[in-house]
């Protein structure tokens, strides 16, 4: 029963290319997030195909200034998918976090991916946010460890075969609103990088346990 999570090319969640800073022709594009990223992920992982994800890396002052027009921007790319996968949104801006977005995401049956990483509040916060979104399936990407940036967590936890730093309070938050999803009856799906405590395959071990 095993599924994969799929992150979308940056292209398609950023204003500008990430090596060249160029303005990238795509983004926000769903005729090329559908032709270069949902089609041939359904098509080449099929029944194994879990949450597509869109991860918007930090968008910037102009963006983050104006939540409302992002939002909307963000519905249409949104609507403007395949129905049937389950889309889930992550942000790098808390303020974006905002009923805007949220309503984008309720309206065209996306969810909030919930992302652990230091420029987000912590996972309860964010599912705080999305409560207008309604009970559904749960989708948290534990990305990074709090206070650390990744370069500094790469080397800090080389190479990646123990648990170097713990931390069981978001492991905690984590479990209990996977055990609130769970008991509603919805699936919760969990993915963990190797910088959120040293190494992902224990820290989604001891997530289980």
């Amino acid at each position: 029963d095993f599924r994969f999570l799929v992150k979308a090319p940056q292209a398609v969640t950023s204003a500008f290319l990430f090596e060249s800073r160029e303005p990238s022709p795509h983004y926000l594009d769903a005729a090329f997030a559908r032709a270069m990223f949902v089609e041939p992920c359904l098509a080449g992982l099929g029944s194994k195909a879990g949450p597509l994800v869109f991860q918007f890396p930090p968008q910037g002052r102009a963006v983050t200034r104006d939540p409302e027009a992002f939002a909307l921007a963000l519905g249409r790319f949104l609507s403007g998918l395949p129905k049937g996968p389950l889309y889930a949104v992550e942000f790098r801006d808390r303020e974006l976090l905002a009923p805007e977005s949220m309503r984008a995401l309720t309206e065209s049956g996306a969810r909030l991916c919930l992302g652990v990483h230091a420029r987000m509040p912590p996972v309860e916060i964010q599912a705080a946010a999305a409560t207008s979104l309604g009970a559904g399936p749960l989708v948290i990407r534990w990305n990074l460890h709090g206070g650390f940036a990744y370069d500094e967590a790469k080397s800090r936890y080389a190479p990646f075969n123990r648990l170097v730093d713990e931390d069981p309070e978001t492991r905690a938050a984590i479990a209990s609103l996977c055990r609130e999803t769970l008991a509603a009856g919805h699936e919760a799906i969990v993915i963990a990088n190797n910088k959120a405590e040293g190494c992902a395959p224990l820290t989604i071990r001891r997530l289980a346990e």
